[in-house]
């Protein structure tokens, strides 16, 4: 057998400390990387909505399609987006809005879902049903307590940035 030695990534290292330290940052100035998030999301919504106005003249030049709706649909996210950049507050806000309701709406389709692990077993069904109510009951909260809700998306937006750190790290050698 013919065993390569391998070379240590330097570049996965440097990507690697980077990512340790962008965690660090996120959990040391928690509002500025909630502003951060709210800023990319209103940049990438902004290019999304670029994006579907030059798309929607695709479809009318090619197919001979109008669609009120794409153009519509383009120019209120090149509003939202500039909203989110203009405004920090409501970007936050609205953010961590979303990230509750998301909650919330998983949690119901776990409830919803939950009758087809019936199946698998009654034990089963029953630990299904009480995590999604748990989860739940967790929407809910998160929905009356924004500053909960901001917490929790900080800490697991940290939580990836080191994660991705140290794999990185130690895939570099």
């Amino acid at each position: 057998m013919n065993y390569s030695k391998r070379r240590f990534d330097w570049f996965g290292f440097i990507i690697g400390l980077v990512s340790l330290y962008a965690g660090y940052l996120v959990l040391w100035y928690p509002l500025n990387s909630l502003s951060t998030v709210a800023t990319i999301f209103g940049v990438y919504v902004i290019l999304r909505g670029v994006y579907q106005l030059w798309f929607g003249s695709q479809m009318t030049k090619y197919l001979g399609v109008r669609s009120g709706w794409t153009i519509f649909a383009s120019i209120l996210d090149i509003i939202i987006g500039i909203i989110f950049i203009a405004n920090l507050n409501v970007g936050v806000m609205t953010i961590i809005y979303m990230f509750a309701i998301w909650f919330f709406v998983d949690a119901v389709f776990q409830l919803v879902t939950s009758r087809f692990y019936h199946f698998f077993g009654k034990k089963y069904y029953l630990l299904i049903v009480i995590l999604a109510i748990l989860n739940l009951v967790f929407a809910i909260v998160l929905l009356f307590n924004p500053v909960l809700a901001g917490g929790i998306i900080v800490f697991l937006l940290a939580f990836f940035f080191f994660a991705t750190g140290v794999a990185e790290i130690i895939e570099a050698f």
